[in-house]
């Protein structure tokens, strides 16, 4: 149905449609008010009232209907956009005597049509006002080459614009909708976890014939189930951060083998093997907390699209060092690799997981950038990597002045946010 009618609870938050069409009809009132006032300016010079009657009933009519639907909470968009149509069509041909005017209305016009109707109903109505300006517009002047021309531009540069707009609209719905998915997601998410640690400790505090070991073996369960819920909130927090360009990150030297353990260690007890080889890498210019989140949702990424063998592999590459964490599973879709490091984006191959909210890789550059470092997928042969590069700290020794002093000196780097995705290099 095309009509939109207000919840009686009042306490709803509304659709930024249902309020961007509220102030629309605002809009429709003070435009038809303000118009009214040049046409009784011309009744009052004498002009001829067989005209401009009819377009003072026409304006009026437009002004209650917008203050009806505004009272009533209905909002009906093709009913609306029908009728503000024909009355611009019919009022331009009437009164412009330039083509000035109704080429001045109809980029609004076409804005409002894109902004407000659906699907096919947009080329129906962009047709019906490109109709009634052709009739102004050839009311207003002679039809010849010149003129035929500027009529053509005229609808050219005004469509240009209008598929823009409509591309704009597009996006912004998509990001609306991937924000929905991800709040039921995330809900669900939580729930789970929560509902999992209520349950343990249910049976810890209820039962009275469990031993000791079963006891410390419940409670651990309970212990990973809040891990897993503080673990996407702190994602959430991150994201929200990125988002607001208000992300800081204390940067200090991290032992980078014992991250990557503690790690492992999580998944393992998840019932995932995670092999580890080791090059011989030392310390990273990095935070503790950032490195261990960009781990967890590499490693998350390759148990849930990936294939059953997942290994992370450290290297030193001159003052760099390496964490490549790889898996055997499909990869990721050609046409998708350019978009997987992009906010609320899911390959094809990701899709059926509704689990996934699309912000994992995205947290993981974003926080691997803002320390000095980068993130790069590839795929070889039969093998999906993701590849971390951060910047090498020596080893502290009793005479390493520098790396002491970096040390108890860290370094604080705000992260930019999604409108600034360049690299800030922090060293």
């Amino acid at each position: 149905m095309d009509r939109l009618m207000l919840s009686p609870d009042r306490g709803r938050e509304r659709s930024s449609m249902e309020s961007f069409l509220d102030e629309y009809q605002l809009v429709r009132i003070g435009l038809t008010l303000v118009s009214l006032i040049p046409v009784a300016v011309f009744l009052l010079l004498g002009r001829s009232a067989e005209d401009l009657v009819p377009i003072a009933v026409v304006l009026v009519a437009i002004a209650v209907h917008a203050v009806w639907c505004r009272s009533r909470g209905i909002r009906s968009p093709k009913t609306m956009l029908a009728l503000d149509l024909t009355a611009w069509g019919w009022v331009m041909t009437l009164l412009a005597d330039t083509i000035a005017v109704p080429t001045a209305s109809l980029g609004f016009l076409v804005l409002v049509v894109v902004l407000f109707a659906q699907g096919p109903w947009i080329a129906l109505f962009v047709t019906y006002i490109c109709g009634w300006y052709g009739i102004a517009f050839f009311a207003a002047t002679a039809p010849t080459v010149e003129s035929v021309g500027v009529f053509v531009g005229v609808l050219v540069t005004v469509g240009s614009v209008g598929l823009v707009v409509w591309h704009v609209r597009r996006w912004l719905g998509r990001l609306d909708a991937n924000r929905s998915q991800m709040l039921g997601t995330v809900s669900h998410e939580l729930r789970n976890n929560l509902t999992g640690m209520i349950g343990l400790t249910d049976l810890v505090s209820e039962e009275t014939g469990i031993s000791d070991d079963e006891t410390k073996e419940l409670i651990g369960l309970a212990h990973d189930q809040a891990m897993e819920a503080a673990e996407i909130v702190e994602d959430l927090l991150t994201v929200s951060r990125l988002e607001r360009s208000a992300l800081t990150v204390d940067m200090t030297a991290v032992d980078l083998q014992h991250e990557i353990e503690t790690v492992a260690r999580r998944f393992a007890g998840e019932g995932t093997v995670v092999s580890i080889e080791s090059g011989g890498v030392g310390h990273v210019h990095a935070n503790a907390l950032r490195v261990r989140q960009i781990l967890r949702n590499l490693i998350s990424n390759a148990v849930r699209y990936g294939g059953p063998n997942i290994e992370v592999r450290t290297d030193t590459e001159g003052d760099r060092v390496t964490v490549t964490v790889t898996d055997d599973g499909d990869g990721v879709p050609s046409e998708d690799v350019v978009s997987i490091f992009l906010p609320y984006r899911r390959s094809a191959a990701t899709r059926r997981h509704e689990s996934s909210v699309g912000l994992g890789l995205w947290i993981a550059r974003q926080l691997a950038v803002a320390m000095g470092g980068t993130l790069d997928y590839r795929r070889e042969g039969s093998l999906t990597s993701f590849t971390v590069t951060l910047e090498a700290v020596e080893q502290l020794q009793p005479g390493n002045v520098a790396a002491a002093s970096r040390v108890a000196n860290p370094t604080a780097v705000r992260v930019p946010g999604t409108r600034d995705l360049l690299p800030a290099v922090a060293r």
